[in-house]
């Protein structure tokens, strides 16, 4: 046996582990492309929304940028490709462009039926807001991490209910035995832990969306040195309160890129689209990838 093949058994049985004991995935793949715009700066995606006619999307870096972009659809209605409409550097504090890497280090965007945009940065944690037609952020807190909690694994994931609640998802928990908590902002800032997300061994959560059906679909990835497993899972909610989750996909070993961002789209009544999108952290082994996915139910 060729030892590059010996150690791609030995990957995939390391991630074997972390597979959940479940039913047949419940989202089919559809349709998949790289993104490759010519703009300087463009790389290192950690977060997607899409607007409600399933036209156009909004992407931000990891470097503090914001892109926003239209979808290439074939006749047959096929997502063939995106084309960019802008780029941006956003506005921190003061307005400003931090020049270190780790204070605009933005990870996670939730944007609200009014327009606002809510951004979490990692490295340096903290809640950009900016109101609708504001490129000035308003600067609050995340919520705070498990003391004991691996270093660069913040909030990763924002998402917005259509009542307008906050949620974020912890990327990082104080072990390998402790389930991720998703917290719920009040009216008045404060967050609480509204829910403990089961770990699936290498698993970890870094993008969420809500669908109009008023479930938390919840992106996780696993890395092992080697190459990238995807998981989908749904958070239930009853009354606006999470109760339980539900596997819905795992991807094979290196299916996808580095997928982060992830996005819930519905093109009729009944129907849902998921579509993520990969951090190439700037690097020329990977490409910045776009997926759309089916929810079967």
């Amino acid at each position: 046996m060729r030892t590059s093949s010996a150690i791609t058994l030995i990957a995939c049985a390391a991630f074997a582990y972390a597979l959940p004991l479940a039913a047949e995935p419940r989202v089919e793949v559809l349709a998949q492309f790289i993104w490759e715009p010519v703009v300087n700066g463009f790389g290192g995606i950690s977060a997607l929304e899409v607007n409600k006619s399933g036209t156009s999307f909004t992407a931000v870096s990891d470097t503090g940028m914001i892109f926003e972009g239209n979808f290439i659809r074939d006749l047959d209605s096929t997502l063939s490709g995106a084309q960019l409409t802008s780029a941006d550097a956003l506005s921190f504090e003061n307005g400003l462009f931090p020049t270190k890497k780790m204070d605009r280090d933005t990870e996670g965007l939730a944007i609200s039926a009014n327009g606002t945009r809510y951004i979490s940065a990692e490295s340096k944690s903290r809640l950009l807001t900016y109101d609708a037609g504001d490129r000035r952020a308003q600067i609050s807190p995340l919520p705070h991490l498990d003391p004991q909690a691996p270093s660069n694994m913040g909030f990763e994931a924002l998402a917005i209910s259509e009542a307008g609640d906050l949620f974020a998802v912890a990327e990082g928990s104080s072990n390998i035995r402790t389930p991720y908590r998703i917290f719920k902002r009040s009216a008045s800032g404060e967050w609480t832990p509204v829910f403990k997300l089961k770990r699936s061994g290498g698993f970890r959560p870094v993008g969420a969306d809500f669908g109009p059906d008023g479930h938390l679909y919840v992106l996780s990835r696993a890395f092992n040195g080697l190459g990238f497993m995807t998981h989908i899972e749904r958070i239930l909610f009853e009354n606006a309160h999470p109760v339980r989750q539900e596997y819905l996909f795992s991807s094979r070993f290196r299916q996808f890129d580095n997928l982060e961002g992830l996005s819930v789209w519905s093109p009729r009544p009944g129907e849902l689209r998921l579509y993520a999108i990969s951090d190439d952290n700037f690097s020329r082994a990977q490409r910045t990838q776009i997926v759309e996915f089916r929810v079967h139910d």
